[in-house]
């Protein structure tokens, strides 16, 4: 049986309130055994056809919000074909396919729609790029914990080893000449580190250092270090 398309263009409105032009192209055929009652039944059965279409669309598409409109187009255009079969098989006819081709809001709403998207876009955007700051600035706060808890780390090491150190030096003097008080082993490494200090201080410093005259700085350094060798060896 030949296979006849009609096209059909419907006005309605969505649930939303937004008009919309609707485009359907109707596939539709008699039925074999019925052509005396599709064509003689009625004077113009494509236009009833479309009367049944146009009536079954004008009903669907108030449900459905432009949105959801584009979404259920194919399920509408089953439901149309399903809701209509029955009554336009009694013209003799059956329709083969009901297809929803093109949902039009209009240029104005169309441009609404794609800058509602475009700011919907750009404010994900938005908030993408403030969580990798953010994310950044935690990888960065991390980073800067690690390396100070190394650092302590190291800094803890360091001391131990100096301890160890003075702990090695006072044994050994104390071996290598008997009878030396452990105030006088004390200034002698005071003495020995003291020189040393300014040794690396003059060999690593690319400017000129003045050390003024007094012992008051030596004093000083003495007290101190004497203290907390001290602590440390008990």
């Amino acid at each position: 049986m030949r296979l006849y398309e009609h096209h059909i263009r419907i006005r309605s409105k969505t649930k939303d309130n937004v008009f919309v032009n609707i485009r359907l192209t109707v596939h539709v055929q008699v039925i074999p055994g019925r052509e005396n009652l599709a064509f003689y039944s009625v004077e113009a059965p494509l236009k009833v056809i479309q009367s049944y279409v146009e009536n079954c669309v004008e009903r669907k598409i108030p449900l459905y919000n432009l949105d959801a409109l584009f979404i259920e187009r194919g399920t509408i255009s089953q439901q149309l074909k399903s809701e209509t079969d029955t009554v336009i098989e009694g013209y003799g006819w059956d329709i083969v396919s009901a297809l929803i081709t093109e949902i039009d809001p209009g240029a104005a709403m169309t441009e609404a729609i794609n800058s509602i998207q475009k700011n919907q876009r750009l404010r994900v955007a938005v908030v993408d790029e403030a969580e990798t700051k953010k994310m950044r600035r935690i990888r960065a706060a991390e980073a800067a914990c690690e390396s100070r808890r190394l650092a302590g780390r190291g800094l803890a090491e360091q001391r131990k080893a100096i301890v160890a150190g003075l702990r090695k030096s006072v044994t050994e003097m104390r071996h290598d000449i008997p009878g030396l008080s452990n105030d006088e082993v004390l200034n002698l490494l005071m003495i020995n580190q003291y020189y040393d200090t300014m040794k690396n201080v003059t060999e690593n410093s690319s400017g000129s250092l003045l050390f003024m005259e007094g012992a008051t700085g030596l004093q000083s350094y003495s007290r101190d270090l004497r203290s907390g060798v001290a602590q440390v060896m008990r």
